[in-house]
């Protein structure tokens, strides 16, 4: 057991009796102290005339300016390996034996920590490059957003994985029913829907049944979307619609139906969803549906609850939302086209 350090009080007396005469040992045995430390404070009186210790320096880093940069390399080059294996990695770079919480805090200390990957669309160089050139032509653009139709399509699930959730409970009541999380094999089903919306309201929320084709795309839109083009064109004399680059969207029928019926489009970068404020618009459609008592445990019970949310999504969240794309545009610039925090 490590002992505590005399007081200046203890090395007084040791030193008091000393000078009396007093041996030692017998010291030693009055004030319950190991006979070395009576020895040592003796022999530290002798030699310097004063029985108080020379301060100590402190522990010296084991890792210098230059280590760390070093350490910090080691990081970058394996973001995706387990903290054991970049201690294992470190120590046999400098030949040390540090345990993996003593690398954790070095590791801290060049401003790195284990974190979830967020969950981002793959981009190409030749992706990225596009985005970017799209987002220059329009950084300008600031009434225009106000011409287009944002659409997409969605899937909606019965049940899916929200993470831990948190209940209170007694002792005992692990699985009552009020404190169960209930999950339904192959995640419960699901619907998937088209829809649209745009400054001047949303558009209509339309159910897809099966394999979204070309053949269907295009009947989708003859009956659902142009109908609600011509209503926002009442507001706006030009009238611009967007689509991402699903299959469904860019196959030569679609284009031709699209040209034929005086529809213009945006050109649209490839893996953009960031770009796209209506995939926020999904998200908040999915909060209202979670929020709702009881869920909905059949697929007609959900695609009603999403009409009737869909209905009540309020004018100012939807013009929130396209006010965000310019923002959405200058950070996409800023990231030289690669991933952005939308």
């Amino acid at each position: 057991m490590t002992r505590k350090d005399l007081s200046n009080g203890e090395r007084e007396q040791i030193i008091g009796a000393y000078r009396c005469g007093t041996r030692p040992l017998t010291i030693a045995q009055t004030f319950d102290l190991p006979p070395s430390t009576v020895y040592d404070t003796i022999k530290r009186y002798k030699q310097n005339g004063s029985a108080e210790p020379k301060k100590r320096s402190g522990r010296s880093k084991n890792f210098n300016d230059r280590d760390m940069r070093a350490v910090k390399k080691i990081v970058l080059k394996g973001r995706r390996t387990p903290l054991i294996g970049l201690t294992d990695e470190i120590n046999g770079y400098f030949g040390t034996h540090f345990c993996s919480d003593t690398m954790r805090k070095y590791i801290r200390k060049i401003g790195f920590s284990s974190c979830v990957a967020c969950k981002k669309p793959l981009l190409s160089d030749k992706n990225a490059k596009a985005r970017l050139e799209w987002c220059i032509k329009r950084r300008s653009w600031d009434e225009e957003w106000k011409k287009i139709v944002f659409s997409d399509e969605s899937r909606f699930c019965l049940f899916h994985s929200d993470g831990r959730t948190r209940v209170w409970r007694k002792v005992g009541e692990r699985y009552h029913t009020d404190c169960l999380t209930p999950t339904v094999k192959f995640g419960g089903g699901s619907v998937m829907m088209w829809g649209c919306f745009s400054w001047w309201g949303v558009g209509p929320l339309v159910l897809v049944e099966g394999t979204l084709d070309q053949n269907g795309y295009v009947d989708l839109m003859s009956k659902h979307l142009i109908p609600y083009l011509r209503q926002v064109g009442e507001q706006h004399s030009e009238v611009i619609f967007q689509q991402d680059n699903a299959p469904c969207h860019s196959a030569s029928y679609t284009k031709w139906w699209l040209q034929t019926h005086d529809v213009k489009c945006l050109p649209w970068p490839a893996q953009s969803p960031d770009l796209n404020p209506i995939e926020h618009l999904w998200d908040y459609l999915d909060r209202c549906i979670r929020k709702r008592t009881p869920l909905p445990t059949s697929h007609a019970d959900l695609v009603n609850i999403l009409l009737e949310e869909w209905n009540n999504v309020g004018l100012e969240v939807l013009r929130s939302l396209i006010s965000s794309v310019p923002t959405r545009v200058t950070e996409t610039i800023k990231s030289k086209g690669w991933h952005t925090s939308y």
